[in-house]
C-alpha cells in the first residue's frame, strides 16, 4: 500500500470522531442564566420568578390564616391603659369595640414553630455557646443579645434575627433572660424569612397589661369624660362577682402557653386564690381573673428561678461525682 493511501486510511477515523461530536454538541444542556444583580436578567426568566414567588405566598397566607390560632398562635394586645378606656377600667379590656385600642397582631412563639415546621427549616442559635462558657467561667452576664440562624435540610442560612434581653428585667436571672432572647430572635428570623413583617409584629410578652398609645388629645379627653360615668361602688362590686367572659378564658389560656407556665399549677394557685372556692378556669370571678393575670408574670419568674436552681444543683452535682 503507498504512503498516500495509508495517510488517508489514518486521517478517516478522526474524521469520524469530529463528526459524532458535532452531532452530540446540540444536546448538550444550556448553563443557567447567571446575572449580578436580578434586575440584569432576562424579562421572561424575571417575570417567571416574580410570578413563582408571588403565588408561593399568596399560597403561604392562606396556609397561615388557616393554620394559625388567635390567642394562641399569635394575638392582638389591648395597649391603652386604664385611664383612658373605659372597657380597661372596668376589668373588659378584651370586649373593647376600639380598633385603635389594640395592637397589630403579635406573632408568638407557637405559631412561629408552626410556620418554621412547615416550611422546613431547623432553628440554631450559633452564638449561645459562648454565652454557656462565659457562664460556666462564673462571668456576671448583664445583658444577652443572640443571634437566630434558620436553616434548610442542606444546612444552608434562609434568615437569621436577632434578640437580646437585660438580664436586670428578669431579676438576673440568666436561665429566662436566655429564653426570652432565644425566643425575641426566633421571631425576628421567621418574620424576615417569610416577609410577614407586614402581617406580624414581634411578641409583646412584656406589653399584656397594657401600655398606653399615644392617641390625640381629644380622644384622651373623650375617654376621660366617660370614665367619670363608671358604675357606681355596688355596681362594680356585683360585675366582679360575676363569671368572666368566654374571651377572657381564652386570654387567659394564651398567657400560660406563652409564658410557659403549668395549666395545673396555675389551677392549683386559682384554688389557693380563692380559698378552695373556685377550682375551673371558666368558673372564675371577675376580681379573681385581676388576682391571676396580675401574677402571672411574677409566677413565671419564679417558675424560671426554680428551674436555674435545680440546673445548678445537677450541674454541681455531676462536678462532684467526676
Amino acid at each position: 500500500m503507498s504512503q498516500k493511501a495509508e495517510a488517508e486510511q489514518q486521517e478517516t477515523p478522526t474524521e469520524a470522531v469530529v463528526e459524532t461530536i458535532q452531532e452530540v454538541r446540540p444536546l448538550v444542556p444550556m448553563q443557567p442564566v447567571v446575572a449580578a444583580s436580578p434586575l440584569d436578567l432576562p424579562a421572561e426568566i424575571f417575570r417567571a420568578g416574580l410570578d413563582r414567588r408571588k403565588t408561593n405566598r399568596e399560597a403561604l397566607m392562606e396556609w397561615i390564616r388557616a393554620a394559625l390560632v388567635e390567642g394562641v398562635d399569635y394575638g392582638r394586645i389591648h395597649s391603652v391603659g386604664k385611664n383612658k378606656c373605659q372597657y380597661a377600667a372596668q376589668g373588659k379590656a378584651e370586649e373593647c369595640p376600639n380598633p385603635k385600642h389594640w395592637s397589630k397582631p403579635s406573632l408568638f412563639k407557637p405559631g412561629a414553630e408552626k410556620i418554621c415546621g412547615m416550611l422546613g427549616v431547623t432553628v440554631h442559635f450559633p452564638t449561645l455557646s459562648d454565652y454557656e462558657q462565659a457562664a460556666i467561667s462564673g462571668a456576671g452576664i448583664k445583658q444577652v443579645i443572640l443571634r437566630c440562624e434558620l436553616k434548610n435540610t442542606s444546612g444552608l442560612v434562609m434568615a437569621d434575627g436577632v434578640g437580646a434581653r437585660n438580664a436586670s428585667k428578669d431579676g438576673d436571672d440568666l436561665n429566662k433572660t436566655l429564653k426570652m432572647a432565644e425566643k425575641s430572635a426566633m421571631i425576628d428570623a421567621v418574620l424576615r424569612m417569610a416577609g410577614l413583617s407586614e402581617v406580624f409584629t414581634q411578641d409583646l410578652e412584656d406589653g399584656t397589661h397594657g401600655g398606653t398609645v399615644g392617641d390625640s388629645h381629644k380622644n384622651s379627653e373623650k375617654n376621660r369624660s366617660q370614665d367619670q360615668g363608671l358604675q357606681s361602688e355596688k355596681e362594680k362590686k356585683k360585675a366582679q362577682r360575676q363569671r368572666i367572659t368566654p374571651a377572657q378564658h381564652r386570654r387567659l389560656e394564651a398567657r400560660i402557653t406563652e409564658l410557659g407556665l403549668e395549666r395545673d399549677r396555675v389551677k392549683a394557685w386559682l384554688k389557693r386564690a380563692s380559698k378552695g372556692r373556685i377550682e375551673h378556669f371558666a368558673d372564675m370571678t371577675q376580681d379573681i381573673y385581676n388576682i391571676i393575670d396580675d401574677k402571672l408574670n411574677e409566677w413565671a419568674e419564679q417558675m424560671a428561678k426554680e428551674e436555674a436552681s435545680a440546673e445548678r444543683e445537677a450541674i454541681q452535682m455531676e462536678s462532684t461525682t467526676a
